[in-house]
């Protein structure tokens, strides 16, 4: 019993996030709930990837690449870029967001937003968490992530579905460094969109993954039934542990009992069954990914998405090379040539999402009217980050809750970065926490102290 017990640590990303799903829908408003999607890259953000092409202006360097795509200068990335908050009237699109050209006008540009923590490599779970790890490149889990923590107020039967790249994961499952329910509590992400189509979408399928969901639909009910034979047995601290172990199986079951609710709407949006992908083929698991998340996103099953596309450690692009030593240390032909390659692959996906949301009816509108997609890389400008320059692209208002077609940039000085004011990454997700309706005043763990404050200019 003991052994099994232990094995719940091994249950799949799917169960630990129907924990924390179990919400009455017959208690929401009428109103379209918003979802999000948050697209995290590594390696850096390279501010033009993004920058529209008629106001390339603003940035705080000139466009001048040498033979290998690089800056002569390559600290210019780290120049604070000028204050700017101004409507995009015109979006001339950059060439790698060609592809998302159908949607510019629903697009915002954020540039120069600091990262308020200590960063180089990655940023790991302070990105999305805005708070500052041990050291910089730092692992540590200090908080929850604001994909988490919105996750966990909008009701759906699996409150947040994860996907990533990882080819050093032969199980389909990884705990990426980039989500976290809280301190100490990192979300698992899938790895193989074979595995996640087979714990996602498994209760509909007919054949090997069907077998799966209902073989795991029984070894949880054992749990749950040989737990309350032996809760008897037992008193004291390990009592109250075993509660929480039932507690659990209690929820995962409730959580599953929705799942198979909408099963009519899991037949109508499901992907594919998703077969095994190499996992060096990673425009592959990226597209896969993005069919888990269509389907995830139509169907009812989520609201919040979150998609890491790359690792720096683990991650090589076919025809490109690997992120750290290729494009990073720029051991690839053209550094600029490969950053925009592999963003065209990234706003590709993004595109497919936009484009599939925007196909189905929802209110006055359309399901991406109350969607909004989020781009930006977890270690901020460039290979060697300072975080002086977070990038960020949002893509979508939330029916309004954002400003559309927004052009931000703070004009942080290293100088004011103990006052009010100054603007951080905290900040945004403050943004989207407000435009939510959700509480964000205790978000993060701001360096300076300055609790995290909603920028005006980007609230509808």
């Amino acid at each position: 019993r003991r052994k099994l017990l232990a094995s719940v640590a091994t249950l799949p990303p799917v169960m630990a996030s129907l924990q924390t799903a179990i919400q009455a829908r017959a208690n929401t408003s009428q109103k379209p709930m918003p979802r999000f999607v948050f697209c995290i890259k590594s390696n850096g953000l390279w501010a033009e990837m993004i920058q529209p092409q008629n106001m390339v202006d603003l940035l705080p360097f000139k466009l001048d690449y040498d033979s290998k795509g690089r800056f002569e200068k390559s600290n210019s990335r780290k120049a604070v870029s000028p204050p700017a908050a101004q409507k995009i009237d015109t979006f001339e699109a950059s060439e790698p967001m060609k592809s998302l050209e159908p949607f510019l006008n629903r697009i915002s540009v954020l540039q120069g937003i600091n990262s308020g923590f200590g960063v180089y490599h990655k940023g790991a779970y302070q990105t999305l968490g805005a708070f500052q790890g041990r050291r910089r490149d730092s692992n540590d889990v200090a908080g929850q992530t604001i994909d988490s923590l919105i996750a966990q107020h909008l009701p759906r039967p699996i409150s947040h579905v994860c996907l990533g790249h990882d080819s050093k994961s032969p199980s389909g499952v990884s705990y990426l460094p980039t989500s976290a329910q809280g301190k100490d509590k990192p979300i698992a992400f899938y790895t193989k969109p074979s595995r996640a189509y087979k714990e996602l979408f498994g209760v509909i399928d007919s054949g090997s993954a069907g077998d799966e969901y209902q073989v795991q639909t029984g070894i949880l009910d054992f749990f749950a039934e040989d737990t309350k034979r032996i809760r008897s047995n037992i008193a004291g601290p390990e009592r109250e542990q075993l509660d929480r172990y039932l507690n659990a199986f209690d929820s995962i079951r409730k959580s599953r009992q929705e799942v198979e609710a909408i099963q009519e709407n899991l037949k109508k949006h499901a992907p594919k069954a998703q077969e095994e992908i190499d996992p060096n083929a990673v425009p592959d698991i990226i597209a896969g990914h993005t069919d888990i998340a269509i389907a995830s996103l139509l169907s009812g099953l989520t609201n919040v998405v979150t998609l890491r596309f790359d690792l720096l450690g683990s991650t090589s692009y076919p025809g490109i090379g690997g992120l750290h030593g290729g494009v990073g240390h720029g051991q690839v032909k053209n550094i600029l040539k490969a950053r925009k390659e592999i963003c065209q692959m990234h706003f590709k996906q993004i595109g497919r999402m936009a484009k599939a949301l925007e196909a189905i009816p929802e209110g006055d509108g359309s399901m991406l009217d109350n969607t909004v997609f989020v781009y930006t890389s977890d270690n901020g400008e460039t290979h060697h980050s300072s975080g002086v320059n977070y990038p960020l692209m949002l893509l979508g208002n939330l029916g309004g809750r954002l400003a559309s077609q927004r052009y931000f940039s703070p004009g942080n000085e290293q100088t004011d970065r103990n006052k009010p004011g100054y603007t951080r990454l905290g900040d945004v997700w403050a943004t989207l926490l407000a435009a939510t309706g959700l509480p964000y005043k205790d978000f993060g763990a701001p360096a300076n102290g300055v609790p995290h404050q909603p920028i005006e200019s980007l609230m509808g």
